[in-house]
């Protein structure tokens, strides 16, 4: 990787939270630490002063006693999946909760189509609405330990719901509201919720679509019934189902808000992977959590209370978790439940404009859009926004660039990564350091992340080479375990079967650092990473040119995946790519495909086919559905998961089974 000039420098970087710390750090363990990288790099070495020490310093509750020297056990590897401070207890809702201004804002509900004002709920009524819930959650006879669902969208109650079965010790889980009914099922019918709580509508493109049946239908495949309490989103009402008014009017004014403090390590939450090819596995996140979420917020976020957070994010996906590890700085949040592109990608920098967000999340796909659209940010007033990042995939170089013409220099961009399996970050943001086009800025801290040779599992990442992403050490939002998971088996064979003999954790990306820059690309996941003729190399490098502004106006979308069935001798690669109305791929476009990768990477990563097609395969959460396409390019039956928002364009790819070389003559 080349080392290009920055994009973005902080104006003080020495002023920054990150950098505050880092001082802070060199003080107490007398070291000289100089920027991020460094101080990265003592958090993994002595990862046991780091882990005691952060406690204290984002002002956990309660604090550690003297006597705690080490955060788990040091002779433990991370395939062990050891206990951090074993023995502590706290609660994750009384860290969000406790020591705010009450009169402040804490969340700020939209909806779709609805006024930008939304629902305004201050510090103080989302204390008093979490101690409601907790009530009625006792007085209906729920216990620490049951499960606690909502079939929800992204809103105020949402949020209140989850920190109310934190307090009392119950285990929530979300999913989000545009979810089938068979993927709901498949969850519930795994983690059974004493507690059903779901939309009476769903928010989509301006209209508001009734879940009744998909309630109906859910409930009806459990074999455990759960209490179903509906929350109406319009004036139809409840179907008939108890309504979170009648809920709430079981809560005792005289019970006071509470909060059970237990193991760092109790159960807390309970996500879903994706599970595009079969059934979903359900990730047990623990209480400890919040010390990760508060690191992102506090270091590398750089939030106070002074802040307004806009992150788009569905409930069933890990970034509204991450999402409300931000409130526990006190931030505000606005919770948007509507589609992320309607009616045009303007909606979202109204929303920016009018509550004068700090901090907004989004995705990659969001940028494409806004860019494709002609919408100008400099039309909208986004004079308090101060940092911007993007996760879900990997942000390009010409995004980058698009970026810094489009917004204010001020703004921090930053593309991030991270995981549902670990409730954080692998890379984040650095506040203190230079943005460069492409690049990851650095590696989250305390988190031991390496680039692994795929045959040998020893470190390349000096090299400036592609690897897979590990990491060689524990982190405390490791999942306790999975549920139903009997011996931990799936648990085991999901991370570490990749390099069993050296008891590393495998996270299934392609990595790749700059040792100029210290930065990171992510190149897609490993386990479809693409290898024709022995040449290596991630799906994102293709999207990367495919996606860029040379091809935007000809290019809706894009999957890219290699094909091996059981009697080839290699892996051919195939380019699907669904034109825009109006578009086609012609002989020309084909032409400009094929050189635009033949010069930007090199003729062997010339895909073999490249094709039109109607539909490329996402999940409801906008990923590409790469790995079930392959499999069925190579031969093999999927069976596909609810979490696919278009199941049914994936039979378009079985007659690709048996494509050969005729594919020319077919354009």
């Amino acid at each position: 990787m080349a080392n290009p000039q920055p994009l973005w420098t902080p104006t003080d970087p020495d002023s920054t939270p990150i950098a505050i710390y880092r001082e802070h750090i060199n003080r107490k363990f007398n070291l000289s630490l100089r920027n991020s990288q460094d101080l990265h790099r003592w958090s993994v070495t002595h990862r046991h002063d780091f882990w005691i020490d952060l406690w204290s310093y984002v002002g956990l509750t309660p604090a550690l006693p003297p006597s705690i020297k080490t955060a788990y056990n040091p002779s433990q590897s991370i395939a062990d999946i050891p206990t951090f401070f074993d023995g502590i207890s706290l609660n994750y809702a009384e860290n969000v909760l406790t020591n705010r201004d009450l009169s402040s804002t804490a969340l700020i509900g939209l909806r779709e189509g609805e006024d930008l004002d939304g629902e305004r709920w201050s510090w103080g009524d989302l204390v008093e609405n979490v101690r409601q819930v907790r009530s009625a959650l006792l007085r209906s006879g729920v216990k620490r330990g049951d499960r606690v669902a909502a079939l929800m969208s992204n809103s105020n109650w949402t949020i209140a719901l989850f920190l109310a079965s934190a307090s009392m010790g119950a285990v929530f889980s979300s999913i989000s509201s545009e979810m089938g009914t068979e993927g709901c099922v498949s969850r519930l019918l795994q983690v059974e919720p004493v507690v059903l709580f779901a939309d009476s509508h769903q928010t989509y493109k301006g209209k508001r679509r009734s879940m009744e049946a998909k309630i109906v239908d859910t409930v009806k495949a459990l074999e455990k019934k759960p209490l179903v309490v509906v929350v109406p989103l319009t004036k139809e009402g409840t179907f008939g189902m108890g309504s979170l008014a009648e809920f709430l009017g079981r809560a005792r004014d005289d019970d006071a808000l509470e909060f059970v403090r237990v193991p760092f390590s109790e159960p807390m939450l309970i996500l879903y992977s994706s599970g595009t090819s079969g059934p979903p596995k359900c990730m047990v996140h623990q209480h400890g959590i919040i010390l990760q979420l508060k690191k992102i917020a506090v270091l590398h976020n750089s939030l106070t209370p002074k802040d307004v957070v806009f992150q788009y994010s569905s409930t069933s996906w890990v970034l509204w978790n991450i999402m409300n590890g931000h409130l526990s700085v006190g931030a505000a949040l606005i919770c948007y439940d509507g589609s992320p592109l309607y009616p045009d990608p303007s909606t979202k920098l109204r929303i920016l404009e009018h509550h004068k967000a700090t901090y907004f999340g989004t995705s990659p796909r969001y940028c494409l859009e806004l860019e494709m659209s002609g919408i100008k940010p400099s039309d909208y007033d986004l004079s308090a926004l101060r940092m911007v990042t993007t996760t879900g995939a990997t942000l390009t170089t010409d995004q980058f660039n698009w970026f810094y013409r489009a917004f204010s220099p001020k703004v921090h961009l930053s593309s991030v990564a991270g995981g549902t399996e670990i409730c954080t970050s692998w890379l984040a943001s650095d506040p203190a350091g230079p943005v460069y086009a492409g690049e990851m800025q650095m590696l989250a801290l305390g988190m031991d992340v390496d680039v692994a040779d795929p045959e040998t599992g020893e470190s390349i990442k000096g090299s400036g080479e592609s690897g897979e992403l590990v990491c060689r050490t524990p982190f405390p939002s490791m999942p306790v375990y999975f549920w139903n998971d009997e011996g931990g088996r799936k648990y085991q064979e999901a991370y570490f079967e990749r390099f069993d003999k050296l008891r590393i954790w495998a996270q299934h990306d392609w990595i790749q650092f700059n040792p100029k820059t210290g930065g990171a690309q992510i190149h897609g996941r490993s386990d479809g990473t693409l290898n024709p003729s022995g040449i290596r190399f991630g799906s994102a490098e293709i999207y990367n040119i495919i996606e860029s502004p040379a091809f935007i106006h000809l290019i809706a979308d894009s999957l890219c995946v290699g094909r091996k069935r059981s009697f080839d001798y290699d892996e051919v690669v195939f380019l699907f790519v669904k034109m825009r109305e109006g578009q086609s791929l012609t002989p020309q476009v084909l032409d400009q495909i094929v050189m635009a990768i033949r010069s930007k990477l090199s003729p062997r990563h010339v895909p073999k086919y490249i094709l039109p097609i109607d539909e490329i395969p996402v999940t409801i959460n906008g990923k590409k559905v790469e790995i079930a396409v392959k499999k069925i390019l190579s031969g093999q039956d999927v069976k596909v998961s609810a979490t696919v928002a278009n199941p049914e364009c994936l039979k378009d790819y079985v007659k690709y089974r048996d494509y050969e070389e005729k594919k020319l003559a077919k354009l």
